[in-house]
């Protein structure tokens, strides 16, 4: 749950009516959230949604068409440089110096932000222990490994104690080990400022993320806790299932959608079942002689929320 902040503080980021047109084209369209402290809120959308886009208007180097953004209530278009204070940004692709050592790049990004020599040393002892950068502190960037390059990325984005980071596909690359590494201190992480991250990864929100928004076309398709999408609404639970029986089951709940399948009696079900209704369904179905060839919820019901909401999604 979001971290508990003091009245009438702004939020660490706070979007209204965000717009970005590329001539006739809009790639977002209007596009209203806020992220908490205390809180990590997922990005999700296929290519094309606006994602990048959004992105890229909240770290400033895009300007949007219409709309707002604040962050930690400083306006980015007319508070720039105290706006930017507030944010730390990972790209998907962390562009580092080949040659020169983490220590000498960490050292190189604190004085663009500002962090004065009085402060240097304790900001750098402060993100070298808390990322584990020890064994490679001193070794050129273009040596360490891919993990360890995302460590220094958020190293960097750490470095001026930012309200908001933000992080482009950060496990995008990482073996399972890596991978969960690097959500465990995300965890960490949020436990003390605002984290908005861009995924492809569906069970990543769902472990990761306090909520999750969906974008499609450039528009917010749906904003909620991963697991109470993946359930299809509060006090349910969102079902797929694929079945083969002869005659046409009938799952006793009209909010079920049953259609039929290019296999002959083969049929599939997606219906906003609790568990209770489930269970009797599934034994209904058992009881005609069906075969059940798949049940799915949890990460596979978040994964069919997401393509019912942004299929048709184009690559913009």
């Amino acid at each position: 749950m979001p971290a508990s902040h003091p009245l009438g503080s702004p939020p660490p980021v706070e979007v209204t009516d965000l717009t970005r047109d590329f001539g006739t084209i809009r790639a977002v369209d209007h596009l209203s959230f806020r992220v908490e402290a205390g809180e990590i809120v997922g990005l999700l959308g296929p290519n094309g949604a606006g994602k990048t886009t959004t992105l890229r208007m909240l770290t400033g180097s895009l300007i949007p068409t219409e709309g707002q953004i604040r962050l930690a209530g400083f306006d980015v278009l007319t508070e720039g440089s105290r706006a930017k204070a507030q944010l730390g940004y990972i790209p998907e692709e962390m562009p580092l110096y080949g040659e020169m050592s983490v220590r000498e790049y960490l050292s190189f990004v604190a004085s663009i932000k500002g962090i004065g020599r009085a402060s240097l040393t304790e900001a750098l002892a402060s993100v070298r222990a808390r990322l584990d950068l020890g064994t490679v502190w001193d070794r050129p960037a273009r040596t360490i490994s891919r993990g360890y390059r995302q460590r220094v990325g958020l190293s960097q984005a750490l470095l001026g104690d930012p309200r908001l980071l933000v992080l482009d596909e950060p496990t995008a690359g990482l073996d399972p080990n890596q991978i969960r590494e690097f959500r465990s201190l995300l965890r960490s992480l949020g436990r003390e400022r605002a984290i908005l991250l861009s995924t492809h990864i569906l069970p990543e929100a769902l472990e990761v993320c306090d909520r999750v928004m969906i974008m499609n076309k450039g528009r917010l398709a749906a904003m909620d806790r991963p697991d109470h999408l993946a359930r299809g609404g509060e006090g349910g639970g969102h079902v797929v299932a694929r079945l083969r029986c002869t005659l046409r089951p009938d799952p006793g709940d009209a909010r079920a959608q049953v259609s039929g399948t290019s296999e002959p009696d083969i049929w599939r079900i997606e219906a906003p079942w609790d568990e209770g209704e489930a269970g009797r369904a599934l034994a209904r179905f058992l009881q005609a002689g069906a075969v059940i060839l798949e049940w799915r919820t949890g990460a596979a019901g978040l994964e069919e929320i997401f393509r019912r909401l942004t299929l048709g999604g184009e690559e913009s």
